[in-house]
């Protein structure tokens, strides 16, 4: 596997950003117990679709200010 080459700035993509929110949303699901209740599983569902959709999305949209690339405004 080969880093891309603004590997160090990545944390700055749209999508790694969105794919981090849904990580910690899923670890915050292990306490579960604790929200039963209070979230309806359908709108965590839901939540978690639309989030996964936006990062595949933001994965395609070019992003020049992390890459560096202004051709990818073209």
């Amino acid at each position: 596997m080969k880093l891309v080459p603004f590997w160090r700035k990545a944390w700055r993509l749209s999508s790694l950003q969105l794919t981090a929110l849904i990580a910690g949303l899923n670890a915050a699901a292990l306490g579960w117990v604790a929200f039963n209740g209070y979230i309806h599983p359908l709108i965590w569902a839901s939540v978690n679709m639309a989030l996964g959709i936006a990062a595949a999305v933001a994965r395609v949209v070019q992003q020049p200010s992390v890459t560096g690339n202004s051709d990818d405004q073209a």
